[in-house]
């Protein structure tokens, strides 16, 4: 936590400081992986999840194949296939973590919306 976080900490009443407290710790990795699955768009997350899945495992097919060939052709054709596949699996893997970017960035939002609603509440006491 730097000074800027301690000196709203500070300048908070007791009660906004507790719900300060619940919205401060960041969730993990797992967690947030946990909340893309159970968003709007959950199903879109899990195709690419999946996706993902079958290129990992075509690649490894792929450089299984490519290391028990002997022509020269068969194994320039799997490794075009196992680099492709893996170029498959970063950029999936890619849009995933934007997603959790996404993800995190909106509820941050949410947290200084909800500072502002309570910050007008109480101007208005």
């Amino acid at each position: 936590m730097n000074k800027l976080d301690k000196k709203i900490k500070e300048a908070l009443r007791q009660e906004d400081a507790e719900l300060y407290e619940d919205l401060d710790g960041e969730p993990s990795v797992f967690e947030m992986m946990a909340e893309a699955f159970q968003g709007r768009h959950w199903w879109l997350n899990a195709l690419t999840f999946f996706w993902t899945l079958v290129f990992f495992v075509l690649a490894i097919v792929s450089a299984v194949k490519f290391f028990n060939t002997q022509d020269t052709n068969t194994a320039m054709m799997w490794a075009i296939a196992f680099i492709f596949c893996m170029m498959a699996v970063a950029m999936l893997k890619m849009w995933f973590w934007m997603e959790l970017q996404k993800n995190a960035v909106t509820r941050e939002i949410k947290r200084l919306e909800l500072q502002i609603a309570r910050l007008a509440s109480r101007l208005k006491e």
